[in-house]
Protein backbone atom coordinates (compact mmCIF):
# COMPACT_ATOMS: atom_id res chain seq x y z
CA UNK A 1 0.00 0.00 0.00
CA UNK A 2 1.13 3.63 -0.43
CA UNK A 3 1.30 5.99 1.99
CA UNK A 4 -1.95 7.61 1.84
CA UNK A 5 -3.79 4.49 1.17
CA UNK A 6 -2.23 3.36 4.68
CA UNK A 7 -2.97 6.75 6.57
CA UNK A 8 -6.73 6.87 5.56
CA UNK A 9 -6.93 3.76 6.84
CA UNK A 10 -5.40 4.36 10.20
CA UNK A 11 -7.47 7.63 9.65
CA UNK A 12 -10.72 6.15 9.16
CA UNK A 13 -10.28 3.27 12.23
CA UNK A 14 -9.44 5.97 14.85
CA UNK A 15 -12.25 7.89 13.90
CA UNK A 16 -15.01 4.96 13.71
CA UNK A 17 -13.32 3.57 16.83
CA UNK A 18 -13.26 7.00 18.93
CA UNK A 19 -17.40 7.47 17.76
CA UNK A 20 -18.50 3.92 18.63
CA UNK A 21 -16.61 4.76 22.37
CA UNK A 22 -17.97 8.36 22.52
CA UNK A 23 -21.88 7.36 21.72
CA UNK A 24 -21.59 4.11 23.29
CA UNK A 25 -19.45 4.21 26.25
CA UNK A 26 -19.49 7.21 27.31
CA UNK A 27 -23.19 8.80 27.04
CA UNK A 28 -24.58 5.18 27.16
CA UNK A 29 -22.70 3.69 29.89
CA UNK A 30 -22.16 6.66 32.01
CA UNK A 31 -21.63 5.03 35.38
CA UNK A 32 -18.72 2.20 33.62
CA UNK A 33 -17.44 4.98 32.18
CA UNK A 34 -16.75 6.75 35.23
CA UNK A 35 -15.58 4.08 37.38
CA UNK A 36 -13.38 2.44 34.70
CA UNK A 37 -12.43 5.95 32.33
CA UNK A 38 -8.31 5.11 32.35
CA UNK A 39 -8.86 1.39 31.31
CA UNK A 40 -11.16 1.75 29.29
CA UNK A 41 -9.52 4.94 27.00
CA UNK A 42 -6.01 2.55 27.55
CA UNK A 43 -7.89 -0.51 25.68
CA UNK A 44 -9.62 1.92 23.06
CA UNK A 45 -6.21 4.13 22.60
CA UNK A 46 -4.27 0.20 22.50
CA UNK A 47 -6.71 -1.02 20.61
CA UNK A 48 -6.09 1.78 17.86
CA UNK A 49 -2.29 1.74 18.36
CA UNK A 50 -1.98 -1.78 17.14
CA UNK A 51 -4.05 -1.39 14.40
CA UNK A 52 -2.16 1.63 13.06
CA UNK A 53 1.02 -0.78 13.72
CA UNK A 54 -0.24 -3.48 11.66
CA UNK A 55 -1.63 -1.49 8.51
CA UNK A 56 1.78 0.60 7.88
CA UNK A 57 3.99 2.18 5.43
CA UNK A 58 7.48 0.35 5.96
CA UNK A 59 10.32 1.88 3.91
CA UNK A 60 13.18 -0.09 5.67
CA UNK A 61 13.74 -2.11 8.75
CA UNK A 62 14.13 1.23 10.28
CA UNK A 63 11.69 3.33 9.69
CA UNK A 64 7.79 2.89 9.64
CA UNK A 65 4.96 5.53 9.28
CA UNK A 66 1.77 5.58 10.24
CA UNK A 67 -0.60 7.56 12.57
CA UNK A 68 0.33 5.69 15.99
CA UNK A 69 0.83 8.90 17.24
CA UNK A 70 -2.70 9.96 17.24
CA UNK A 71 -4.40 7.86 20.02
CA UNK A 72 -0.55 8.03 22.06
CA UNK A 73 -1.55 11.40 22.57
CA UNK A 74 -5.30 11.78 22.65
CA UNK A 75 -4.99 8.95 25.20
CA UNK A 76 -2.24 10.47 27.17
CA UNK A 77 -3.87 13.86 27.42
CA UNK A 78 -7.25 12.53 28.68
CA UNK A 79 -6.20 9.85 30.53
CA UNK A 80 -3.38 11.32 32.45
CA UNK A 81 -0.33 10.65 32.95
CA UNK A 82 -0.88 6.42 34.22
CA UNK A 83 -2.35 6.07 30.63
CA UNK A 84 0.52 7.75 28.89
CA UNK A 85 2.92 5.67 30.12
CA UNK A 86 1.05 2.59 29.61
CA UNK A 87 0.66 3.71 25.61
CA UNK A 88 4.23 4.16 25.64
CA UNK A 89 4.66 0.15 26.35
CA UNK A 90 2.06 -0.65 24.19
CA UNK A 91 3.76 1.18 21.45
CA UNK A 92 7.34 -0.52 22.32
CA UNK A 93 5.91 -4.01 22.82
CA UNK A 94 4.54 -4.02 19.01
CA UNK A 95 7.55 -2.40 17.72
CA UNK A 96 9.97 -4.09 19.32
CA UNK A 97 9.52 -7.04 17.40
CA UNK A 98 9.58 -5.28 13.78
CA UNK A 99 13.27 -4.89 14.75
CA UNK A 100 15.84 -2.62 12.99
CA UNK A 101 17.81 0.22 14.25
CA UNK A 102 14.46 2.53 14.08
CA UNK A 103 13.39 0.74 17.12
CA UNK A 104 15.61 3.27 18.88
CA UNK A 105 14.21 6.53 16.83
CA UNK A 106 10.91 5.33 18.23
CA UNK A 107 11.93 4.58 21.42
CA UNK A 108 13.11 8.18 21.87
CA UNK A 109 10.16 9.92 19.70
CA UNK A 110 7.57 8.26 22.21
CA UNK A 111 9.33 8.66 25.16
CA UNK A 112 9.46 12.65 24.47
CA UNK A 113 5.94 12.36 23.77
CA UNK A 114 5.09 10.99 26.84
CA UNK A 115 6.69 12.85 28.82
CA UNK A 116 5.09 15.98 27.07
CA UNK A 117 1.31 14.61 27.53
CA UNK A 118 2.15 13.14 31.05
CA UNK A 119 2.95 16.56 31.81
CA UNK A 120 0.46 18.79 29.73
CA UNK A 121 -2.27 16.79 30.42
CA UNK A 122 -2.63 17.50 33.81
CA UNK A 123 -3.36 20.98 32.77
CA UNK A 124 -4.86 20.01 29.22
CA UNK A 125 -8.47 19.30 30.76
CA UNK A 126 -8.85 22.84 31.91
CA UNK A 127 -7.67 24.65 28.49
CA UNK A 128 -10.14 26.37 26.46
CA UNK A 129 -11.14 24.85 23.23
CA UNK A 130 -8.46 26.65 20.70
CA UNK A 131 -5.77 26.19 23.68
CA UNK A 132 -6.84 22.42 23.04
CA UNK A 133 -6.34 22.59 19.00
CA UNK A 134 -3.22 24.54 19.00
CA UNK A 135 -1.67 22.11 21.73
CA UNK A 136 -2.11 19.10 19.48
CA UNK A 137 -1.39 20.83 16.17
CA UNK A 138 2.24 22.08 17.84
CA UNK A 139 2.69 18.15 18.63
CA UNK A 140 1.88 16.86 15.22
CA UNK A 141 3.66 19.18 13.33
CA UNK A 142 7.00 19.13 16.22
CA UNK A 143 6.71 15.34 16.12
CA UNK A 144 6.83 15.11 12.31
CA UNK A 145 10.03 17.60 12.11
CA UNK A 146 11.39 16.05 14.58
CA UNK A 147 11.38 12.32 13.16
CA UNK A 148 12.18 13.18 9.71
CA UNK A 149 15.27 15.28 11.10
CA UNK A 150 16.32 12.16 12.90
CA UNK A 151 16.03 10.23 9.98
CA UNK A 152 18.05 12.53 7.74
CA UNK A 153 20.62 13.28 10.65
CA UNK A 154 21.76 9.72 12.25
CA UNK A 155 20.52 7.69 9.58
CA UNK A 156 21.61 9.36 6.81
CA UNK A 157 18.43 8.88 4.55
CA UNK A 158 17.69 12.33 2.69
CA UNK A 159 13.98 13.22 3.11
CA UNK A 160 11.51 13.13 0.27
CA UNK A 161 9.58 16.36 0.77
CA UNK A 162 6.32 15.26 -1.04
CA UNK A 163 6.34 12.42 1.47
CA UNK A 164 6.58 14.26 4.74
CA UNK A 165 4.40 16.90 3.98
CA UNK A 166 1.69 14.36 2.78
CA UNK A 167 2.51 12.63 6.18
CA UNK A 168 2.36 15.93 8.42
CA UNK A 169 -0.88 17.46 7.02
CA UNK A 170 -2.57 13.67 7.38
CA UNK A 171 -0.89 13.36 10.80
CA UNK A 172 -2.15 17.30 11.66
CA UNK A 173 -5.61 17.16 10.08
CA UNK A 174 -6.13 14.01 11.55
CA UNK A 175 -5.46 14.87 15.37
CA UNK A 176 -7.05 17.45 14.78
CA UNK A 177 -10.43 16.23 14.12
CA UNK A 178 -10.64 13.72 16.48
CA UNK A 179 -9.77 16.24 19.56
CA UNK A 180 -12.33 18.80 18.32
CA UNK A 181 -15.06 15.85 17.73
CA UNK A 182 -14.18 14.40 21.39
CA UNK A 183 -14.94 18.16 22.65
CA UNK A 184 -17.85 18.93 21.18
CA UNK A 185 -19.10 15.66 21.88
CA UNK A 186 -18.28 16.76 25.50
CA UNK A 187 -19.60 20.04 24.98
CA UNK A 188 -23.17 18.70 23.50
CA UNK A 189 -23.22 16.12 26.64
CA UNK A 190 -22.86 19.33 29.66
CA UNK A 191 -25.58 21.16 27.61
CA UNK A 192 -27.66 18.07 27.76
CA UNK A 193 -27.34 17.78 31.29
CA UNK A 194 -27.81 21.35 32.10
CA UNK A 195 -30.56 21.47 29.95
CA UNK A 196 -32.56 18.23 31.72
CA UNK A 197 -31.40 20.02 35.26
CA UNK A 198 -32.90 22.74 34.78
CA UNK A 199 -35.83 21.58 33.13
CA UNK A 200 -36.00 19.95 36.53
CA UNK A 201 -35.56 22.68 38.77
CA UNK A 202 -38.35 24.70 36.49
CA UNK A 203 -41.04 22.22 36.83
CA UNK A 204 -40.08 21.43 40.66
CA UNK A 205 -39.96 25.47 41.57
CA UNK A 206 -43.36 25.71 38.98
CA UNK A 207 -45.07 23.11 40.69
CA UNK A 208 -44.22 24.03 44.42
CA UNK A 209 -45.46 27.49 43.70
CA UNK A 210 -48.36 26.45 41.87
CA UNK A 211 -49.50 24.05 44.60
CA UNK A 212 -48.10 26.38 47.57
CA UNK A 213 -50.45 29.38 45.82
CA UNK A 214 -53.43 27.39 45.64
CA UNK A 215 -52.94 25.84 49.09
CA UNK A 216 -52.67 29.17 50.44
CA UNK A 217 -55.89 30.95 49.20
CA UNK A 218 -58.24 28.38 51.30
CA UNK A 219 -55.99 28.59 54.10
CA UNK A 220 -56.34 32.15 54.18
CA UNK A 221 -60.05 32.25 53.81
CA UNK A 222 -60.32 29.51 56.74
CA UNK A 223 -58.44 31.70 58.92
CA UNK A 224 -60.16 34.74 57.88
CA UNK A 225 -63.77 32.97 59.12
CA UNK A 226 -62.16 31.10 61.83
CA UNK A 227 -61.22 34.83 63.02
CA UNK A 228 -64.66 36.11 63.01
CA UNK A 229 -65.86 33.47 64.73
CA UNK A 230 -64.32 34.39 67.50
CA UNK A 231 -66.74 37.21 68.17
CA UNK A 232 -69.72 36.22 70.98
CA UNK A 233 -72.41 38.46 69.42
CA UNK A 234 -72.37 36.46 66.30
CA UNK A 235 -75.84 35.12 65.07
CA UNK A 236 -75.99 31.25 65.10
CA UNK A 237 -76.68 31.39 61.04
CA UNK A 238 -73.93 33.37 60.20
CA UNK A 239 -71.88 31.18 62.31
CA UNK A 240 -72.78 28.01 60.66
CA UNK A 241 -72.14 29.65 57.69
CA UNK A 242 -68.78 30.49 58.39
CA UNK A 243 -68.37 26.99 59.88
CA UNK A 244 -69.44 25.44 56.78
CA UNK A 245 -67.17 27.92 54.46
CA UNK A 246 -63.94 26.81 56.42
CA UNK A 247 -64.70 23.27 56.21
CA UNK A 248 -65.32 23.59 52.35
CA UNK A 249 -62.38 25.57 51.72
CA UNK A 250 -60.46 22.94 53.79
CA UNK A 251 -61.68 20.26 51.83
CA UNK A 252 -60.65 22.45 48.79
CA UNK A 253 -57.08 22.48 49.85
CA UNK A 254 -57.43 18.62 50.24
CA UNK A 255 -58.13 18.18 47.19
CA UNK A 256 -55.39 19.65 45.67
CA UNK A 257 -52.67 18.52 48.08
CA UNK A 258 -54.31 15.11 46.54
CA UNK A 259 -54.03 15.86 43.00
CA UNK A 260 -50.40 16.94 43.48
CA UNK A 261 -49.77 13.78 45.69
CA UNK A 262 -51.28 11.69 42.43
CA UNK A 263 -48.91 13.05 40.12
CA UNK A 264 -46.13 12.91 41.85
CA UNK A 265 -46.07 9.81 43.55
CA UNK A 266 -44.89 6.56 41.55
CA UNK A 267 -47.63 3.41 40.40
CA UNK A 268 -48.17 1.40 43.40
CA UNK A 269 -48.89 -1.77 41.00
CA UNK A 270 -52.03 -2.77 42.88
CA UNK A 271 -53.88 -3.27 39.96
CA UNK A 272 -57.18 -5.67 39.69
CA UNK A 273 -60.30 -6.19 37.50
CA UNK A 274 -62.23 -2.62 36.84
CA UNK A 275 -65.77 -3.40 35.80
CA UNK A 276 -66.05 0.18 33.92
CA UNK A 277 -70.05 0.40 34.04
CA UNK A 278 -69.85 0.15 37.90
CA UNK A 279 -67.03 2.79 38.48
CA UNK A 280 -68.75 5.37 36.06
CA UNK A 281 -71.83 4.98 38.33
CA UNK A 282 -69.98 5.25 41.44
CA UNK A 283 -68.58 8.91 40.01
CA UNK A 284 -71.72 9.82 38.39
CA UNK A 285 -73.58 9.25 42.11
CA UNK A 286 -71.25 12.10 43.44
CA UNK A 287 -71.19 14.47 41.10
CA UNK A 288 -74.92 14.50 40.16
CA UNK A 289 -75.13 17.31 42.97
CA UNK A 290 -73.02 19.14 41.81
CA UNK A 291 -74.44 18.96 37.90
CA UNK A 292 -77.75 20.38 39.32
CA UNK A 293 -76.11 23.33 40.55
CA UNK A 294 -74.99 24.30 37.54
CA UNK A 295 -78.26 23.15 36.07
CA UNK A 296 -76.40 20.27 33.44
CA UNK A 297 -77.91 17.07 33.03
CA UNK A 298 -76.00 14.06 33.11
CA UNK A 299 -77.02 11.74 29.87
CA UNK A 300 -75.15 7.53 30.27
CA UNK A 301 -75.15 4.93 27.97
CA UNK A 302 -73.06 2.13 29.30
CA UNK A 303 -72.14 -1.28 28.30
CA UNK A 304 -72.46 -3.82 30.73
CA UNK A 305 -69.58 -6.91 31.22
CA UNK A 306 -66.32 -4.19 30.10
CA UNK A 307 -63.77 -4.80 32.27
CA UNK A 308 -60.41 -3.21 32.28
CA UNK A 309 -56.72 -3.42 34.59
CA UNK A 310 -55.90 -0.69 36.81
CA UNK A 311 -56.82 0.93 40.63
CA UNK A 312 -60.26 1.61 41.00
CA UNK A 313 -59.52 4.76 43.20
CA UNK A 314 -57.73 6.04 40.46
CA UNK A 315 -60.02 5.47 37.77
CA UNK A 316 -62.56 6.65 40.00
CA UNK A 317 -60.61 9.96 40.44
CA UNK A 318 -59.88 10.50 36.69
CA UNK A 319 -63.54 10.13 35.23
CA UNK A 320 -64.07 12.65 38.19
CA UNK A 321 -61.84 15.67 37.39
CA UNK A 322 -63.13 14.94 33.42
CA UNK A 323 -66.63 15.18 34.33
CA UNK A 324 -66.29 17.92 36.73
CA UNK A 325 -64.15 19.85 34.27
CA UNK A 326 -66.84 19.73 31.49
CA UNK A 327 -69.54 20.81 33.63
CA UNK A 328 -67.43 23.59 35.36
CA UNK A 329 -67.52 24.73 31.15
CA UNK A 330 -71.55 24.41 31.51
CA UNK A 331 -71.61 27.50 34.04
CA UNK A 332 -75.19 28.35 32.24
CA UNK A 333 -76.48 24.70 32.15
CA UNK A 334 -76.06 22.20 29.29
CA UNK A 335 -75.76 18.35 28.58
CA UNK A 336 -73.00 16.34 29.04
CA UNK A 337 -73.50 12.21 27.32
CA UNK A 338 -70.49 9.87 28.95
CA UNK A 339 -70.93 6.38 27.21
CA UNK A 340 -68.15 2.96 26.59
CA UNK A 341 -68.40 0.48 24.29
CA UNK A 342 -65.94 -1.91 23.78
CA UNK A 343 -64.51 -1.86 20.53
CA UNK A 344 -61.83 -3.35 17.75
CA UNK A 345 -58.54 -4.53 19.63
CA UNK A 346 -60.17 -5.93 22.79
CA UNK A 347 -60.34 -2.42 23.56
CA UNK A 348 -62.67 0.14 25.77
CA UNK A 349 -63.62 3.55 24.35
CA UNK A 350 -65.01 5.94 27.34
CA UNK A 351 -66.58 9.01 25.36
CA UNK A 352 -67.40 12.02 27.90
CA UNK A 353 -69.09 14.82 25.59
CA UNK A 354 -70.32 18.46 27.07
CA UNK A 355 -71.94 21.59 25.15
CA UNK A 356 -69.56 23.93 27.14
CA UNK A 357 -67.85 27.01 26.01
CA UNK A 358 -64.65 24.27 24.61
CA UNK A 359 -61.50 25.02 23.55
CA UNK A 360 -59.39 27.42 20.90
CA UNK A 361 -56.92 24.84 18.86
CA UNK A 362 -54.21 26.47 21.08
CA UNK A 363 -55.63 25.73 24.60
CA UNK A 364 -56.27 22.24 23.09
CA UNK A 365 -52.84 21.73 22.36
CA UNK A 366 -51.76 22.61 25.76
CA UNK A 367 -54.24 20.78 27.85
CA UNK A 368 -52.39 18.28 30.06
CA UNK A 369 -49.00 20.26 30.31
CA UNK A 370 -48.01 21.43 33.88
CA UNK A 371 -49.67 24.54 35.22
CA UNK A 372 -51.91 24.89 32.07
CA UNK A 373 -55.40 25.74 33.13
CA UNK A 374 -58.18 26.80 30.60
CA UNK A 375 -60.02 28.47 34.28
CA UNK A 376 -57.97 31.29 34.90
CA UNK A 377 -56.90 31.90 38.43
CA UNK A 378 -59.39 29.45 39.58
CA UNK A 379 -57.21 26.47 37.92
CA UNK A 380 -53.71 24.64 38.47
CA UNK A 381 -53.58 22.11 35.86
CA UNK A 382 -53.30 19.86 38.31
CA UNK A 383 -56.36 18.20 37.58
CA UNK A 384 -55.83 16.93 33.79
CA UNK A 385 -52.10 15.79 35.04
CA UNK A 386 -53.82 13.36 37.04
CA UNK A 387 -55.78 12.09 34.74
CA UNK A 388 -52.87 12.00 32.03
CA UNK A 389 -50.84 10.04 34.18
CA UNK A 390 -53.31 7.55 35.40
CA UNK A 391 -54.48 7.03 31.60
CA UNK A 392 -50.85 6.43 31.05
CA UNK A 393 -50.13 3.76 33.99
CA UNK A 394 -53.11 1.73 32.78
CA UNK A 395 -51.60 1.40 28.95
CA UNK A 396 -54.38 3.79 27.61
CA UNK A 397 -54.87 6.67 25.43
CA UNK A 398 -56.68 9.99 25.39
CA UNK A 399 -57.99 12.00 22.96
CA UNK A 400 -59.59 15.30 23.03
CA UNK A 401 -61.70 17.18 20.31
CA UNK A 402 -62.95 20.60 20.87
CA UNK A 403 -64.53 23.78 19.50
CA UNK A 404 -64.81 27.18 21.13
CA UNK A 405 -68.23 27.60 22.11
CA UNK A 406 -69.37 24.10 21.01
CA UNK A 407 -68.30 21.69 23.89
CA UNK A 408 -65.27 19.38 24.32
CA UNK A 409 -65.19 15.36 23.65
CA UNK A 410 -62.62 13.39 25.62
CA UNK A 411 -62.14 10.29 24.21
CA UNK A 412 -60.02 7.32 26.14
CA UNK A 413 -59.40 3.91 25.21
CA UNK A 414 -58.49 1.14 27.60
CA UNK A 415 -57.19 -2.17 27.12
CA UNK A 416 -59.71 -5.36 28.13
CA UNK A 417 -58.96 -6.87 31.25
CA UNK A 418 -57.27 -10.33 30.46
CA UNK A 419 -59.65 -13.23 32.17
CA UNK A 420 -57.29 -15.89 31.33
CA UNK A 421 -53.91 -13.86 32.76
CA UNK A 422 -52.97 -15.72 36.53
CA UNK A 423 -51.16 -14.08 39.08
CA UNK A 424 -48.30 -16.31 39.94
Amino acid sequence: MDLLTVLVLNLIFILITTFVFQYIIINKFKTLYQRHAKPLIVLLAGSQIVFCMTFTLMINRDFIFDLRLIPVVVGGLYGGPIVSILLFMVVGLVRIPLGGDGVWVNFFNMLTITVFTSYISLKFRSFPLAKKLYTVVAVAISYTLLIFLMKAAVFKNPNDIQFMVIYGVTLTVGIFIIVYYIEIMKQNLVLHNAVIKSDKIEVVSQLAASVSHEVRNPLTVTRGFLQMLKDPSIEEEKRLYYLNTAIDELDRAETIIKDYLTFAKPQSGTASSICVKTEIEKALELIIPYANHFSVSIKKDLMEGMNISGEASKFHQCILNIIKNGIEAMPNGGDLVISCRETEGRQVTISIKDTGCGMTPQQLARLGEPYFSTKAEKGTGLGMMVVHKIIDEMNGRIEVKSKLEQGTIFKIDLPLYDTEKREI
